[in-house]
């Protein structure tokens, strides 16, 4: 047997610039990773597929070890690496290994000759195409002038077929060739389209409670017409979005190129109709909560949905502070929903739903709102496929009759109407909505109340959010910006309590108690009482980076910004000054939150301990840091 240190000499013979540290038993650590000499291939590219890595920049306690052994395995990689993508003369080596500190840390610098490529010349069609050729050119990943990729070759075949597919000619056959001279290579592709196919009979299989008609609604084949793969493809995307079934499949089969037909068999395997959840859970704005919930997806077989909804919210402790001695359960919130929802509208693909709800609402200091009401709702989903059979993009209308009570502090009881029509427009294209890495999610909503809708509030809100994420190797920096109006007309003063705008907390403003920004009210004790506004300005940008990746911890830097005017006219440049003695700090000025995030990273989304630091206070607000404790990312 071979001691390793042994085995380090011998490769340090062959390749001297893979020598080891003068102590061969101390452990030394990566520091950086260049590479020269890369002119087409970015560093980034490279470095993704080494596993030597380079140290993040927030690894504290987990640096990256040097294992000769396995660069000598990332090197070979990525040598083959550049031989794939038309490189046949690349070579990477190891150019040098510069120890550092004592041996404790190397810089490893890798050398690349990438070598003459071979490029594609050019890219032809020949026989009976019937399409365009300008269409079949269309996303094809080799194009005349790029490195030659065989196994990007198989990519465009399957892409060619693909378009022939979309309009019915489901046997054909495309076969390429390819001349190489002089380090250029040209491409033939050669198809033979064969004969449209007409669907023939559409079977449907496995279902045993959703009725028939439930699963010819979502089927965007018929008898008779055309064989478009895109349509099959649709069929199986709408059976999924129902909720119905855990397993569909569309399968094309009995193939008659006499009779130019193929028939469609639909198999399904349905998921269990009803279900019940419970949990609980802990965070800043609602306390320690627990909820439950029943349901069934499929009502009487129809494919409709009905959901029964109980939330119960409470404060462990009077105040913020945890106290043992006023343990108790002082009730801020609690929801009680009933939900009725179908997929189609007179056989058009609109999700509408009712929704009769109880809600009582203490969150807020010194606010109390009870509100019944019903919800009337349709949405319609469009845009790309997103991978869970969803789309990005989703218009939202909505109707609401809401009989509404608040109290606040030393205010006699108000009771009132609103009728309320909404709409939204969204779009998102984020990886993972619990916990995204990468992608953009964009909202605008607005909502009219009274006027010809009738209710006794006249106002109208609009809100406008925009969310950014960008991933760096492991980290991801999140940015986030919202901004929203209201204004009364009519025969009101003001926009009702209950829908003006809060921040300050977990979820907005760190590094300030919830709902406690903006405008404020005084009561005969001279004790200030927040009064939300009818304008709000919010910024967020936090830095998520790994931690402790083996027991799923990360950590998060993050700045946060915001306020609450009673009007827009209320806002000036002065507000947005970052810093201010706290006595001169006025209700009005924007407010700045900076801290740092500990979170432990779950399947359904992270358990998020914050601690803000205000770096605006006024006289009202702790100078000292708060503590916040939610589920899921703040954004």
């Amino acid at each position: 047997m071979v001691s390793l240190a042994g085995a380090a000499v011998a490769r340090a013979q062959q390749n001297p610039e893979l020598a080891p540290p003068p102590d061969k038993d101390r452990v030394v650590f990566v520091n950086k990773i260049e590479i020269e000499g890369n002119e087409n291939v970015p560093g980034a590219q490279l470095r993704a597929r080494m596993r030597t890595k380079e140290p993040s920049f927030f690894s504290i306690l987990r640096k990256p070890k040097l294992d000769l052994s396995q660069l000598e395995r990332d090197v070979a990689q990525l040598t083959a690496y550049y031989h794939s993508i038309g490189y046949p003369d690349a070579v990477v080596r190891v150019q040098r290994i510069e120890y550092l500190e004592n041996d404790r840390f190397a810089n490893i610098t890798l050398l690349v000759n990438e070598g003459e490529p071979i490029r594609v010349a050019s890219v032809t069609f020949t026989g009976s195409l019937i399409l365009k050729e300008s269409d079949l050119r269309k996303g094809l990943l080799l194009e005349p002038g790029s490195p030659y990729n065989a196994a990007l070759l198989r990519t465009d075949v399957y892409h060619i077929r693909g378009k022939y597919f979309d309009r019915g000619y489901l046997g054909v056959v495309v076969d390429d060739s390819t001349r190489v001279e002089d380090r250029k290579v040209d491409i033939v592709f050669t198809v033979d389209p064969g004969v449209p196919l007409n669907v023939g009979q559409i079977v449907i299989e496995g279902n045993q409670n959703v009725r028939r008609g439930v699963i010819e609604a979502e089927i965007e084949l018929d008898s008779g017409e055309l064989c478009e793969f895109d349509e099959v493809v649709k069929t199986q995307r709408n059976l999924f979005e129902t909720g119905l079934f855990n397993v569909v499949d569309v399968l094309p089969e009995n193939v008659d190129f006499h009779q130019q037909t193929v028939d469609i068999r639909i198999r399904v395997r349905e998921r269990k109709q009803s279900w019940i959840e419970t949990g609980f859970g802990v965070g800043n704005v609602l306390g320690s909560r627990i909820f439950a919930e029943w349901g069934t997806r499929n009502l009487f077989g129809t494919g409709r949905t009905l959901r029964l909804k109980a939330q119960y919210a409470f404060d462990l402790f009077e105040g913020d502070d945890i106290d043992f001695d006023k343990l108790g359960f002082d009730n801020t919130y609690y929801r009680y929903d009933a939900v009725y929802q179908q997929r189609r509208v007179f056989g058009i693909k609109l999700n509408a739903g009712v929704n009769g709800f109880l809600e009582n609402d203490e969150t807020v200091p010194n606010l109390e709102v009870r509100t019944v009401g019903t919800t009337f709702a349709v949405s319609h989903s469009f845009g790309r496929p997103r991978p869970d059979f969803g789309y990005d993009s989703e218009v939202v209308g909505s109707f609401s009759i809401e009989d509404i009570r608040r109290r606040q502090t030393e205010l006699p009881e108000e009771k009132s109407r609103s009728n309320i029509l909404g709409g939204s427009v969204s779009r998102d294209t984020r990886d993972f909505i619990l916990n995204p890495r990468t992608g953009v999610y964009r909202l605008f909503s607005a909502n009219v109340a009274g006027g010809i809708l009738g209710g006794e509030n006249d106002y109208y809100t609009a809100t406008a959010n925009e969310q950014h994420y960008h991933v760096r190797r492991s980290s991801v920096f999140a940015w986030r910006a919202r901004v929203g109006y209201g204004a009364p007309f009519g025969r009101s003063d003001a926009v009702p309590v209950e829908d003006r705008f809060f921040l300050g907390g977990a979820n907005s403003v760190r590094g300030y108690d919830e709902a406690s920004l903006g405008p404020r009210t005084f009561d005969t004790a001279g004790n200030p009482v927040v009064s939300g506004g009818e304008f709000m300005m919010l910024a967020n940008a936090e830095f998520r980076f790994p931690l402790f990746s083996r027991w799923n911890f990360s950590g998060a830097l993050f700045l946060d910004g915001g306020n609450v005017w009673g009007e827009a006219g209320d806002v000036t440049w002065s507000d947005f000054r970052l810093r201010k003695n706290t006595s001169d700090t006025e209700p009005d000025d924007f407010r700045y939150g900076i801290g740092l995030g500990l979170r432990y990273n779950t399947p359904v989304g992270p358990i998020r301990v914050d601690y803000g630091f205000p770096l605006k206070p006024d006289i009202y607000t702790d100078e000292g840091g708060t503590f916040y404790l939610s589920l899921g990312q703040i954004f």
